[in-house]
């Protein structure tokens, strides 16, 4: 049986197609795929994410807990800034992508997949055994709700929620304001490339500051939005997908993230099998390519070189705003370089492809 977000109600009354996604019953979308995607593309779209995990790790050990449990360097991140990372187990495989925010000094969140919402909260609880004096875990995915707010005109919708107290926010910072007289923390990161802030709230207020966003963003174009506008602008920009370009068996190292495994750090889990991975070289990489011809890549495809199979799509589409078919996979490393001619079978004919360096969208451009 699916699980209801605080965000139901809504859903609902907006007249969302739901659908069962990692055990949530989730909007797939509203008004239509295409229409919610253009809208975050061109003015502004309103998510419910509060189906991800939120975790809140606290305590003059803290930092040092962090350090070990992900793979980037938690040190870097000052007060009220996020970063992206990932969580390893010990062969160096992806249990999950994550967002680490540091908050306050020893205050940090650190927000999971939902799909792996309950796997990752029971391996940090695993972790904390040895950390139970200095390290507090409160599992915050239920008590707190998460709503993401994303495309151009955001900055002047969260403006007008928020008032004179708004500041401006780089990349990866976040705040504490007050809307609708609830303490909010507002983040500005997102999932579709576009300026965005996601929103967390007290799970009881997630309504209705849906509901006063939506009613101060139309005249600004805003439209909630579902899980296919969300897929079809993640993919725009090459963005992983856990359970497509990540899992337990493949590494950051073969996903090209090596910018987010921080071995100068010192030890975390999974570091001595990335090491090792780094010092004798991938064996398959994973790329972006473009479709030549109009066809529609999809995940499980194969891909070919020169008739040979050399590997299969994690991810793919037709790109709206770019009016061709875009997609991710995995192939054999001597065969990822930019520029590499390649075929993927759609429906039983190869269709020419070159291999690409997402993002395949720029905004602005």
């Amino acid at each position: 049986m699916s699980t209801h977000t605080p965000l139901y109600d809504a859903h609902v009354a907006h007249g969302a197609k739901l659908v069962d996604f990692a055990g949530w019953t989730m909007p797939l979308q509203y008004s239509g795929v295409l229409d919610e995607y253009q809208a975050v593309r061109h003015q502004a779209g309103l998510f419910d994410v509060s189906h991800m995990g939120r975790i809140a790790i606290s305590g003059k050990g803290a930092l040092e807990f962090l350090q070990l449990v992900t793979t980037n360097d938690v040190a870097k991140l000052e007060e009220h800034q996020a970063q992206y990372s990932m969580v390893c187990n010990p062969d160096g495989g992806v249990k999950d992508d994550v967002f680490v925010y540091r908050l306050e000094k020893d205050n940090y969140l650190l927000c999971a997949n939902a799909s792996n919402r309950t796997k990752i909260l029971e391996w940090v609880i695993q972790q904390h055994q040895e950390f139970q004096e200095s390290v507090e875990v409160q599992d915050q995915s239920t008590p707190m709700g998460q709503l993401a707010l994303q495309g151009p005109q955001g900055e002047t919708i969260l403006r007008e929620a928020v008032g004179n107290s708004y500041d401006r926010l780089k990349p990866r910072r976040s705040l504490e304001v007050r809307i609708l007289g609830t303490a909010t923390l507002v983040a500005r990161t997102g999932y579709t490339g576009e300026i965005g802030y996601e929103l967390y709230v007290p799970a009881d207020q997630a309504l209705p500051l849906w509901d006063y966003l939506i009613e101060i963003g139309k005249p600004y174009g805003l439209k909630p939005a579902g899980l296919g506008a969300r897929d079809l602008l993640r993919l725009d920009m090459g963005y992983f997908l856990y359970g497509n370009e990540l899992t337990e068996d493949i590494t950051p190292l073969e996903a090209g993230a090596e910018w987010v495994v921080a071995f100068p750090k010192g030890k975390f889990i999974g570091a001595s099998s990335l090491q090792r991975q780094q010092q004798e070289g991938v064996t398959r990489r994973l790329i972006g390519f473009e479709l030549l011809e109009k066809a529609v890549p999809r995940h499980g495809m194969t891909i070919y070189r020169e008739g040979r199979n050399i590997g299969e799509v994690t991810s793919g589409n037709l790109s709206p705003v770019l009016q061709k078919g875009i997609g991710m996979g995995y192939v054999s490393t001597e065969h990822s370089q930019v520029g590499t001619s390649l075929q993927i079978q759609v429906r039983g004919r190869l269709v020419p492809a070159v291999v690409v360096k997402p993002p395949f969208y720029k905004r602005g451009g």
